[in-house]
């Protein structure tokens, strides 16, 4: 054969084989699990984003749950690479797997109400009217033990909600849906909810507040991966955006 039409035709050769090999094959990315607490899911998800863009050939999947169940299956060898509690307690119960923890933010319990309050709460303890129904979150969730001692430092209700919720969403979620009149829950969800909720905010902010820790586990498969999400998750841009969010910073 012609040493021109050789080429040529090694040349098509190349061609058709990349044609025909999976697009995932030039692209692969790289994934790295994180384990977060389910109040993190929104503002994460969009975290999520920005951390891709400027890291393209990294790929992040979540699992939010409540950060005991979290920490449960950590214990357990669940795979992760980064664990992200909101409560330190549940953290230091996955202490083997994940030993350097560092706080970054804070969120704070506060009693959220309906805008048009039809029911009329403007105190916390306004919980004590006849017939009034509220909620808050299971005693053994960051949210829940937070709603505990911030209503025990209040000291003025003595009505009990009508239900313990497993989730901080599922609060949020009957209230939103009028389900009941007024719900416990986390600051960061009356900001996203601002234009139909409003807070009634306790008096003991230090025992209404839950800080949020991050750590890198220890046998994770992605560890310079894991690095680098945690220290995108304390950048500047990142904790800009958590301050609009709701979230305090801790310095």
């Amino acid at each position: 054969m012609h040493a021109r039409y050789k080429k040529t035709f090694s040349a098509l050769l190349a061609v058709s084989f990349l044609s025909i090999l999976p697009q995932s094959y030039a692209s692969q990315k790289t994934t790295l699990t994180v384990f977060a607490a389910s109040s993190l899911a929104d503002s994460f998800t969009n975290l999520e984003k920005l951390f891709e863009k400027t890291h393209p050939n990294a790929a992040v999947t979540f699992s939010f749950l409540a950060s005991p169940t979290l920490a449960t299956q950590i214990i357990a060898g669940a795979p992760a690479d980064v664990f992200v509690s909101a409560s330190n307690k549940d953290m230091q119960r996955a202490s083997a797997r994940a030993p350097i923890y560092q706080e970054f933010v804070f969120n704070r319990i506060v009693l959220a109400v309906p805008v048009k309050n039809a029911s009329k709460i403007e105190a916390i303890k306004d919980l004590n009217k006849p017939g009034l129904k509220w909620i808050q979150c299971a005693h053994e969730l960051p949210c829940g033990s937070a709603a505990d001692a911030a209503l025990a430092s209040e000291g003025t209700v003595t009505s009990k909600p009508v239900s313990l919720e497993p989730k901080a969403s599922g609060v949020i979620a009957k209230l939103m849906q009028g389900e009941v009149d007024a719900a416990i829950v986390y600051h960061t969800d009356v900001v996203k909810n601002h234009k139909a909720l409003k807070e009634i905010v306790f008096s003991d902010r230090l025992a209404s507040t839950t800080n949020y820790s991050i750590a890198i586990i220890s046998d994770g498969k992605q560890k310079a991966l894991a690095r680098t999400f945690v220290d995108f998750v304390q950048s500047s841009q990142a904790i800009s955006y958590l301050r609009r969010s709701g979230f305090g910073v801790i310095l």
